[in-house]
This record gives C-alpha cells, sequence and structure tokens, in this order.
C-alpha cells in the first residue's frame, strides 16, 4: 500500500468512520475508498476528491496526491460502447462497482477494449454514450442471460421503472436481476429468471441500480 492510500486509511480510523461512510459522503457509490485503498484504482484521485477528503479528515490537500483530469488520460482506442474489466454475478455476487469521474466517464484502467456497431444499429440506440458492456457470471437468470453473457448496460436508467433487467448492489457486489418497484411502497421486487433461485423483497434506498441491461451477447458455440 503507497504512502497516501496508507495515509487516507489511517485517517479514517482514526475518526472511528468506515470507508463505506467516507465513500458515500463522497458522492460516490460504496466501494469507492475500498477499491482505491485495496487496489490503487483509480490510480489517483480527482480533484474534488482531494478537496472532500481533506475537509473531512483535517489533511492538507497536497498530501493526498496529484490531480487527474480527463484530459490527461490516455487516448483509448476507439469505439462505440465500452468493454469493462469487471464482472456482475447472477447468484453470489460480483465484483467492486466501477467509478466513473466526476464527467461520467470512466476511468481507463477499468476499460479492457470497446464494442462497435454498425450505423443501422447506433441509430436506434438513444443512450449509447451512457452504455458499458461487461460479462456476467451465475445461473440465476438462466435462460434468459447465460453465464458468460456480455451485457450491455444503459447507465443513464438508475430507477427500477419499468420492470426490468438491471444491474444493482444491494450489499453483495454487482448484481445482474430482473427487478420492479413495487407499487405505493417503498419496496424493490428482486427476481430471478430461473426457477431455482427465490424472489424477495428490500427496501428502495437499499438497492443501487447502476443500469438498465438493454442487450446482451451470447455465443453459442
Amino acid at each position: 500500500m503507497d504512502r497516501i492510500r496508507k495515509l487516507i486509511s489511517e485517517r479514517i480510523a482514526e475518526r472511528g468512520l468506515t470507508l463505506k461512510e467516507v465513500s458515500l459522503e463522497l458522492g460516490k457509490n460504496h466501494a469507492y475508498l475500498q477499491q482505491f485503498i485495496d487496489r490503487g484504482v483509480p490510480s489517483k484521485l480527482n480533484e474534488n476528491v482531494r478537496l472532500k477528503l481533506s475537509e473531512m479528515l483535517d489533511l492538507d490537500e497536497g498530501q493526498i496526491g496529484g490531480v487527474v483530469r480527463v484530459s490527461d488520460q490516455p487516448t483509448l482506442p476507439a469505439g462505440d460502447v465500452a468493454s469493462l474489466e469487471i464482472r456482475a454475478g447472477m447468484g453470489n455476487g460480483g465484483l467492486l462497482a466501477v467509478q466513473a469521474d466526476d464527467t461520467g466517464k470512466v476511468a481507463p484502467e477499468f476499460i479492457a477494449g470497446h464494442w462497435s456497431f454498425p450505423d443501422q444499429v447506433k441509430a436506434a440506440w438513444k443512450h449509447m454514450p451512457q452504455t458499458y458492456a461487461f460479462p456476467v457470471v451465475g445461473d440465476s437468470m438462466s435462460p434468459t442471460l447465460e453465464s458468460g453473457s456480455f451485457v450491455f448496460v444503459d447507465t443513464s436508467h438508475q430507477v427500477p421503472v419499468p420492470e426490468d433487467i438491471y444491474v444493482c448492489d444491494y450489499g453483495d457486489g454487482l448484481m445482474v436481476k430482473r427487478l420492479a418497484a413495487v407499487p405505493q411502497t417503498d419496496k424493490v421486487k428482486v427476481m430471478s429468471d430461473s426457477d431455482r433461485y427465490s424472489n424477495y423483497e428490500l427496501e428502495r434506498e437499499s438497492v443501487m441500480v447502476f443500469g438498465r441491461v438493454v442487450a446482451w451477447f451470447h455465443w453459442r458455440g
């Protein structure tokens, strides 16, 4: 662990806080600082995060790294939809969430490549700039989605309406599930397409929705 990550971790512990609490206070998802401290991702904290952390933890902003701007990041190969270096679970949960910068762009270290599509497909894709692809594992969404499928997730949809397949996190990592808001309640119904798994209801505030699955791809062999 480098000096900056160690300093932030120690200062958070000294104040009796958790990484999750501080991440949410920063306006990020609950896994943001866990990823930074454990894996060094992102490799540097952007200016807005540094400023907030310095205020929360009584640190000099210069102690916690340099500024990362989108213009400073390496140029990526051209393509229409970024394919991310993560996977989502369809049963037991997947890896931690990917973080975007303050402009909504995903850092290059999370991107494995790009998918490209013909003009006819792109013409009908309303939110392609907000769409990301990554593989899924597990069998709870079978036969709709098989393990190894790539899902294309429109991150502009972060409310589970209408009922559809979403990528979400309710405490166990990234999951792909069918979600439906229960009318006139604060509940969300979480459903699997496989009858081997049970459906259940959770409080809406406990379900973080990252986006709606708008397409998927799987080789049939």
